[in-house]
């Protein structure tokens, strides 16, 4: 009775290993054609978004429509879009549908023939369509996209996905009459390098395509509509299926360790054992737990401490050369702060999923807590084994992230520490990767940066300034906040002042702003030398006749959930009227969607608060964000005023400005002038302000008190350089 009880568990056991390995197989399989279709939809929709960001241009419609410029067409919208976007067809029609311009992976061709492809014909005339039925009108209301229509089908023998919409202009600066407009024709082919780029972010392998289902036993396929619903051919692979290689593994060892089991055992040994069992897997899982992280499954900071060590025990020993590297996310605050948590979590999954496809075997990786990873580079026989995974990671990280149904991209910035030609001691190998990963994102982020001695002696003198910036916020007595007046550009007369923080350093002299507001900013003392300055300038200028006083505030300082109302707080100590205040912000500052740092803005401007949006010019300027973004000052970027009268180009951009400004009711004010020329060219061009040494360098407080004790309930005045 007993081995016949066996003999159906063992019949039982085995039925629900091959019906496991079957549905693991089967849902492998649906996840994979799953991902084959979203990766194939997103990659469909990408080329009309690519296509947009060159039909939507005031010089597209131009230099096609009044006089056709060839060459320009070629480098702007051909070759750009083979070289960017990987659009290996690209046509220009005119109004009648004719062919003006033709490229082909990357150059211009000769036309054979000035009418399009039947297909590119009909979907020309369905965009015509829906130019006609007024779909141009709605996108210059902000209502819907540029008309537009896709389909697939064959181009020249291949598979392809075809999208047409016409060149519209961008501003009412070009108008365009409907019914006069070229189309531009984007053609992707779905095979080759669709199907490679494909195969290599989604990990899949035997990608290609197929006009018919002659599909191996081990394929999978993917079928390639058109809009009318024909299949034009499928894209098949082959999925990496576990449930077969578990049947062979396990099948057999399950099968004799049942036979062995039902003849030795008896009904207690098998429940002992089965709780024996329970408490080993128990213990497994609590170990690894501890070992791991949970968001990720990587080992943690302790795990990788004791591979590290064992790792450099062979360095040691003479036996192998490791490289320790430490990676951090850039920019993953603000995925955080503008897609949520949850968001970000997603990401750090991904990232840990990437990261973990990138190493090779007997490399150890590691999640250090936060968006911080670190990994272990054994047996390297060349520097350059480490350079290629650096590249392969920085360049895999800075591809946008699909998370939670949107989009996220960040970069990495990696510090590589090499042993032992930089020590052996776990510690010490640690500090100086932390200290190149610093060096990398010093120098700009997203790139790898190796260790050398220079950095760790720029880091020694990094920290010691840093405890003297400390100790100079806390004593004040090294601290002193200068102003620098602003003049109405009509009437020469002092109009507002800016409030600049200068360190003199009893060692090092007059350390520039440069260097301790970024140091600040970095080791987290940027709040008290920002309330510091705010609250120094507004207890001087409470008691001067000047309209306003402008404090520059950084991105950090904005993005604290308090800022606004320890702002509000020491307007109310020093007596100050919110309206006199005018904090001064950079472009990207403003615009870097931080829930925090609107809110601020929304505070501090309810209250009466004056916003400037400094060095205007350098980062993402356009008449677009004046719209949208409430300031009440630009200022332009002194780089732009240097120039005037060495070039004709930064009298156009100077200009360019002013008018931008002004169209939206914007003043502006011109930042460092410096000559008699460069005054008179921007008072003739509209600027409302000026600022500069020409008209006078910053004051000190005592010095503003004497200039404005004289001339009580008024503003004006020419301080000059000579005076001040």
């Amino acid at each position: 009775m007993s081995m016949l009880t066996v003999f159906f568990t063992a019949v039982l056991v085995i039925g629900v290993v091959l019906w496991s390995a079957a549905r693991s197989d089967q849902v492998t399989r649906d996840r994979q054609f799953q991902t084959v279709s979203d990766a194939i939809t997103l990659g469909l929709q990408k080329i009309p978004f690519d296509q947009e960001s060159v039909a939507y241009w005031d010089d597209a419609v131009l230099n096609v429509r009044k006089a056709f410029d060839v060459k320009w067409v070629d480098v702007n919208l051909g070759v750009w879009m083979y070289d960017y976007f990987k659009h290996d067809r690209v046509y220009i029609l005119n109004a009648q549908d004719r062919v003006l311009y033709a490229m082909a992976d990357g150059k211009q061709v000769a036309l054979t023939t000035d009418r399009p492809n039947n297909l590119v014909g009909a979907l020309a005339t369905e965009v015509r369509g829906k130019i006609e039925a007024g779909s141009s009108e709605k996108r210059e209301g902000g209502k819907v996209n540029i008309p537009r229509t896709e389909d697939l089908g064959f181009i020249e023998g291949r598979p392809a996905a075809v999208s047409v919409m016409p060149l519209m202009p961008h501003s009412k600066e070009v108008s365009q009459e409907r019914g006069s407009e070229s189309l531009i024709v984007s053609v992707r082919f779905l095979d080759r390098s669709f199907l490679s780029d494909m195969a290599d972010a989604y990990l899949l392998e035997g990608v290609r395509f197929s006009r018919t289902n002659d599909l191996s036993d081990e394929e999978q396929a993917y079928p390639l509509k058109s809009k009318s619903g024909a299949v034009i051919g499928n894209v098949v692979w082959m999925p990496k299926l576990p449930g077969a290689r578990i049947l062979s593994e396990v099948l057999p060892v399950l099968a004799a360790g049942l036979f062995v089991i039902g003849i030795a055992v008896s009904l207690l040994v098998r429940s002992l054992r089965r709780t024996y069992t329970e408490l080993m897997t128990s213990e497994a899982q609590a170990r690894h737990l501890a070992s791991h992280d949970t968001l990720t499954g990587l080992p943690n900071r302790a795990f990788f401490n004791d591979r590290l060590e064992e790792a450099l025990i062979e360095v040691k020993g003479g036996r192998e050369q490791i490289a320790l590297m430490f990676l951090d996310l850039d920019r993953f605050k603000q995925v955080n702060d503008t897609l949520g948590h949850a968001a970000g979590d997603a990401l750090i999954r991904e990232l840990a999923a990437h990261l973990s496809a990138t190493l090779r075997p007997g490399d150890a990786l590691a999640r250090m807590g936060g968006d911080e990873f670190a990994i272990v580079m054994r047996n390297i026989q060349d520097r350059r084994e480490i350079d290629a995974l650096c590249m392969d990671i920085v360049a895999a990280v800075s591809k946008p992230f699909e998370v939670l149904g949107g989009q996220a991209t960040v970069g990495i910035s990696i510090g590589v520490a090499i042993a032992p030609d930089v020590g052996v001691d776990r510690s010490e190998l640690a500090r100086k990767a932390d200290i190149a990963l610093y060096q990398a994102k010093k120098n700009g982020r997203r790139r790898y940066q190796f260790f050398t001695e220079e950095m760790g002696e720029s880091a020694q003198k990094r920290r010691t300034l840093e405890a003297e910036l400390r100790r100079a916020i806390e004593n004040e007595n090294e601290l002193e906040v200068v102003y620098q007046p602003l003049y109405s550009a009509e009437r020469l007369g002092i109009s507002g002042v800016e409030a600049l923080v200068r360190w003199h350093h009893p060692r090092l002299g007059s350390v520039s702003p440069v260097v301790f507001v970024a140091l600040a900013e970095e080791c987290g003392l940027i709040d008290k030398l920002g309330d510091w300055v705010l609250r120094q300038a507004c207890k001087a200028a409470s008691a001067w006749s000047v309209e306003t006083v402008a404090v520059n505030i950084s991105s950090v300082q904005l993005r604290q959930p308090d800022f606004a109302e320890r702002v509000l707080h020491i307007l109310s100590e020093t007596g100050m009227a919110p309206s006199r205040l005018e904090i001064e912000i950079t472009e990207s500052t403003l615009l870097d969607g931080s829930e925090s740092s609107a809110r601020a803005l929304k505070i501090l401007r309810a209250a009466g608060i004056r916003v400037a949006l400094d060095d205007f010019g350098t980062g993402n300027s356009s008449l677009s964000y004046l719209m949208k973004l409430e300031v009440d000052r630009v200022k332009i970027d002194r780089s732009f005023v240097r120039h005037l009268g060495e070039s004709s180009q930064s009298y156009s951009i100077v200009q360019a400005i002013v008018t931008m400004a002004h169209a939206v009711g914007v003043p502006v004010t011109a930042e460092g002038v410096e000559t008699r020329d460069q005054q008179e060219f921007l008072t003739r061009i509209g600027c409302n302000h000026l600022q500069g040494y020409l008209l006078s360098p910053p004051l000190s407080a005592l010095r503003l008190v004497e200039i404005f004790g004289g001339r009580k309930g008024r503003t004006g005045g020419e301080p000059s350089a000579a005076v001040a």
